[in-house]
């Protein structure tokens, strides 16, 4: 999943990392999903996150990731600007 946030009145690298840290360790303790910042590296409002999800039913992957961007909706220090998710499915 792909996530566009906006860190209202940031106005430091270092004022939106502190927003965007609260919303990925959250991610991370709560869906065990692993996050990385992608884009929008040097602006200081704006950031891209990537999120991943694995599991073996795509239904559940799907639900899952649809409860981070709710909980992301629902965060005090961002906005969701924008969200974009693609589950695949992989036979081996």
């Amino acid at each position: 999943m792909r996530l566009v946030l906006r860190v209202p009145g940031s106005r430091s690298l270092k004022d939106r990392r502190h927003g965007v840290r609260s919303v990925k360790d959250r991610l991370i303790s709560r869906f065990g999903a692993a996050v990385a910042e992608v884009g929008h590296l040097e602006h200081h409002e704006l950031c891209v996150l990537a999120v991943t999800a694995v599991g073996n039913e795509a239904a559940l992957v799907r639900s899952r990731l649809d409860q981070m961007r709710a909980d992301v909706d629902q965060h005090a220090d961002v906005l969701l600007v924008d969200a974009y998710t693609d589950v695949s499915c992989w036979r081996g």
